[in-house]
């Protein structure tokens, strides 16, 4: 009886080994298959995952599929959707100027991986970026220019926003080019509820919202610097209709402007 046991015990302790290497053997076969189904992706191909319902991008010659991902990201869907069915690798390497993506952002990044971009270069080394120079002080006592050096920030489209609460909102858009401003503009502007970019000229605040526009035109072709300018907007704008330039919360646009150059290129040139 004993004999019998063990052997039945021993019998069962090998169908169980033979189960056990079939289920690896099969789970090896369907990863290879998976492995196989991510070829090589055109540019064409590509090209055609261009929107929010089917979102690709190429990253150092690796195609991504991160449409699942856009509704998770922190950034607003913009950011993403920008890259849509191109070649991301020059955003992924800014997330802010000069900083890329965090290794934890490339773990994650990878379970999203479709296949390999064909004909795609190699991938250049990409060396630590030097710390940039100090930029001699060229503005009022206590308004220091954190990060504002030459070659801090790239050239390109950047958008930010300010938001205190509900009761102000900024979103302001503008070109950086060799640390200049150009085509400073207003996406959104609102406070209390009150849209100022859709004041007729009749009502009562639209010299506010003018203000506001002159603003923005003052640092149109100015350096960086010339931001904190706006801490004293009455010397920048017009005393119009009895408002002053008091009304115009200038440091609302600077933490907006703050904000855009802290989130890195929207959009490259």
């Amino acid at each position: 009886m004993t004999v019998n046991k063990i052997a039945y015990t021993a019998f069962v302790a090998f169908c169980t080994v033979i189960v056990t290497l079939w289920a690896v053997s099969a789970l090896v076969a369907e990863t290879r298959e998976a492995d196989d189904d991510q070829g090589l992706v055109t540019e064409e191909e590509l090209a055609a995952h261009d929107s929010g319902e089917s979102c690709w991008k190429a990253i150092d010659g690796q195609v991504y599929d991160v449409t699942e991902y856009i509704p998770r990201h922190p950034t607003s869907a913009d950011v993403m959707l920008e890259w849509c069915g191109r070649d991301a690798t020059e955003a992924w390497y800014n997330k802010t100027p000069g900083r890329p993506h965090s290794s934890r952002a490339a773990a994650m990044l990878e379970q999203y991986r479709v296949g390999e971009l064909a004909d795609a270069p190699a991938p250049p080394a990409r060396p630590e970026p030097p710390a940039p120079a100090q930029e001699p002080a060229a503005h009022p006592p206590g308004r220091v220019l954190l990060g504002l050096s030459p070659g801090s920030y790239l050239d390109g489209r950047y958008r930010g926003v300010f938001s205190d609460r509900g009761a102000m909102q900024v979103n302001i858009q503008f070109d950086l080019r060799d640390h200049h401003f150009h085509n400073v503009s207003f996406r959104y502007l609102s406070y209390r509820g009150v849209d100022y970019l859709a004041l007729e000229e009749h009502e009562e605040l639209h010299a506010v919202m003018r203000q506001h526009r002159q603003a923005i035109d003052y640092l149109e072709g100015r350096p960086l610097s010339a931001m904190f300018d706006l801490y004293a907007p009455e010397d920048v704008v017009d005393d119009i209709d009895a408002f002053t330039g008091a009304t115009l919360r200038g440091n609302k646009l600077i933490s907006a402007i703050r904000d855009a150059l802290n989130r890195g290129v929207y959009q490259w040139p």
